[in-house]
């Protein structure tokens, strides 16, 4: 069976359920370079996941070798998840891929997405249609606007609201061409790049300056070209503004409480897992992070050892997060110091006078070891920053001291400045 699923516009929130629970249980994604890759972490961990994107002037695939593929994994898998930004049939070339399952004889279905023509206008406050001031709407390709198959003297002629996918390469000729069929050259008109993401950026000009705008802005794809009067509008409620910079698991729980904030992601730290070997005749087990719990747990798994081996061995954690991630592996915490430091956990060691392995990230703080004796020191990890950009938010949330590091090394912060917890707080000083 082979799904056709719209994984909506930008971020990954705007998948329908039914998409999202298809990802889960498909054998075979094949995704488009717009998707949200967070999408991918749905699967399952056996899931075979192929890149098939295009963007102007650089195809990864053809569409007849993705067609093709399509074909060749449905032979071979149960669950074809072909994942295609926006809509499977808006300018998607769904119908296409419909048309080869069709002549396969494969069964498919369609799952509709959210289609950034109405999408990305709607989410910066620009209805594509409004009682009193458009009621039509229009959607052309604007890749083809070179071509003699769009009627763009009768399109000139529409009262309500045209948006152009694909057309910023062509704006100025869009642009004439609409003039020339004899449209208002100070019709309003708007361009939305990256609408639904955190790097979402708009555009307010009038149809005679479009070209110009795109120039002076460097507005790139994807983004969406929209003429009409309802670009004047701003429908959107003025938000704070929230810029993140931690792991993704940090950024993702904390995105569930600000839900009415515009989060702006300014950096994603990444674990890199180090080789490492431990011996396990031990009296305490230490965790400083839940990055090291997780990464406890894989180690178990790879060595094999049965959790029972750990019978006698008492765990000591920094924090809740910390606690929660090691209860993952049915191991509950014993020592965990009512306020969430290395120090406060150094001394809550400090009595016991067995042997300690401590688990932690190489730039780990040394209050931990303040107090502490008998003990053997792991680095089982180190944090990377991939994606580190300047946030002028509202409020800066930093992580970690590694977070602060990574982005101070390079921006100065700006807005209210928020730490999780005393260490990073001391560290931005």
């Amino acid at each position: 069976m082979v799904y056709l699923v719209g994984a909506g516009i930008g971020s990954y929130k705007y998948i329908s359920l039914y998409g999202a629970e298809l990802i889960k249980k498909s054998d075979v994604i094949i995704y488009d370079r717009l998707i949200d890759n967070r999408l991918l972490d749905f699967a399952k961990k056996d899931c075979v996941k192929i890149f098939a994107g295009k963007e102007a002037d650089n195809h990864s695939m053809k569409q007849s070798e993705i067609n093709s593929l399509i074909t060749a994994m449905a032979e071979k898998y149960d669950r074809v998840v072909r994942l295609k930004g926006g809509d499977p049939f808006v300018f998607g070339r769904g119908g296409e891929e419909a048309e080869e399952c069709i002549k396969n004889n494969i069964p498919f279905e369609v799952v509709p997405g959210i289609t950034s023509a109405i999408a990305a206008p709607e989410l910066c406050g620009i209805p594509v249609t409004h009682r009193a001031v458009s009621q039509d709407l229009h959607i052309i390709t604007g890749h083809t606007a070179e071509e003699e198959n769009v009627n763009y003297d009768a399109l000139a002629k529409m009262k309500g609201t045209l948006v152009f996918l694909m057309g910023v390469k062509n704006a100025g000729v869009i642009s004439e061409r609409l003039i020339k069929g004899g449209a208002d050259k100070n019709t309003p008109a708007a361009f939305i790049e990256k609408g639904g993401t955190e790097n979402e950026r708009v555009f307010r000009t009038s149809l005679k300056n479009a070209e110009k705008c795109v120039k002076e802005n460097g507005i790139k794809p994807p983004s969406v070209f929209v003429v009409g009067k309802t670009t004047e509008m701003k429908l959107k409620y003025n938000r704070k503004s929230v810029g993140m910079i931690g792991t993704c698991g940090f950024k993702e729980r904390l995105k569930t409480g600000l839900f009415n904030y515009d989060i702006f992601d300014c950096g994603t730290l990444e674990v890199k897992k180090y080789d490492f070997d431990l011996d396990l005749s031990c009296e305490h087990i230490v965790f400083t992070s839940a990055a090291g719990a997780d990464i406890f747990g894989e180690y178990l798994r790879e060595k094999h050892i049965d959790i029972r081996k750990l019978a006698g061995i008492k765990f000591a954690v920094i924090g809740k997060s910390t606690y929660e991630a090691l209860a993952k592996l049915g191991i509950y915490a014993d020592v965990m110091p009512e306020k969430y430091t290395a120090e406060e956990l150094s001394k809550a060691l400090s009595g016991f006078k067995g042997k300690k392995l401590i688990l932690r990230a190489e730039k780990g703080s040394d209050d931990l070891l303040k107090y502490i004796r008998n003990y053997e020191d792991v680095k089982i990890y180190d944090v990377e920053i991939s994606n580190v950009r300047e946030a002028n938010t509202d409020y800066i949330i930093f992580g970690s001291p590694s977070a602060v590091d990574f982005y101070c090394g390079k921006y100065a912060p700006k807005g209210k400045i928020i730490a999780i917890g005393e260490v990073t707080a001391k560290r931005l000083g």
